[in-house]
């Protein structure tokens, strides 16, 4: 039944009018607001070793960057530019043997290199929605270290690059003059594990000397917010064949100046 349902889904969406810009090059700016969602594993993380309570928390985010789209069909386009992202987390060890609670801040920064492929659906005159999906190439500079006198945090990176998986849902209002205002939605999701995170917990005065390991994964949840500046259509240029010679107008000629004289045929 499930099944059934799914297939006339798909025929529906299928018969709607769906309407690109083709041969039309945009390019835009945006921000994505980075959304810590559990359900796609880019939650809290906790361990509990030798009666201490380790707790990585992720934060709100930011993502910001510039977006080229290419229009090559009446219904596709293509998509891509370059992000910068900065995702924070907070880390919090408790030591109920010693009445001790300390919590640190840490961000990882990276850029990231979107390609994507867009269907849209036309709702409206103006108001358009999309359907996009693609990979993500993720670059990872540098690894993280941060310490304080009862700990120290050190996050480091498998790869330098990683490819993910990028979902995408959104709606456009396309305005005539003005360009497009863009609001959706957005998945990452890696296709393996990016960092490991070492905590090692000293303890007041250094009595302690506990290491813990985290994994975190690349996944999350995005906000997106676009504004594509407007850009006229490209004209389509003819193909000339091979051997194919311009045929002169015998009724054109031009003077000394090169300006184009028209002789009315009738007047020879």
């Amino acid at each position: 039944m499930k099944f059934k349902f799914f297939l006339y889904l798909l025929l529906c969406v299928a018969t709607l009018n769906t309407s690109a810009q083709e041969r039309v090059t945009t390019f835009g700016i945006q921000l994505k607001p980075i959304i810590p969602v559990e359900f796609f594993n880019a939650g809290k993380q906790e361990q509990r070793e030798n009666g201490i309570e380790y707790l990585n928390q992720p934060k709100l985010g930011m993502s910001f960057g510039m977006v080229i789209r290419k229009g090559l069909t009446k219904n596709i386009s293509i998509e891509t530019g370059l992000n910068f992202l900065k995702r924070n987390f907070d880390l919090t060890i408790n030591d109920p043997d010693s009445s001790f609670s300390g919590t640190s801040d840490f961000s990882i920064v990276n850029y990231e290199i979107p390609v994507l492929a867009l269907v849209y659906v036309k709702l409206s005159r103006n108001i358009f929605m999309n359907v996009a999906g693609g990979v993500s190439f993720d670059i990872y500079p540098t690894p993280l270290f941060v310490s304080d006198t009862y700990f120290t945090n050190a996050v480091n990176r498998f790869h330098w690059v990683t490819p993910s998986l990028l979902a995408n849902l959104g709606w456009e209002f396309r305005t005539e003059k003005s360009g497009y205002i863009y609001l959706g939605a957005s998945l990452h999701r890696s296709f393996s594990t990016i960092f490991r995170e070492y905590v090692t917990y000293f303890g007041e005065g250094g009595s302690r000397d506990e290491v813990v390991t985290f994994d975190l994964t690349g996944n999350y949840f995005t906000i997106d917010i676009r504004y594509f500046f407007h850009e006229e259509k490209q004209k389509k240029k003819k193909k000339k064949k091979k051997g194919e010679k311009r045929v002169k107008d015998p009724n054109v000629h031009y003077d000394k100046k090169g300006k184009r004289i028209f002789i009315d045929p009738r007047k020879k």
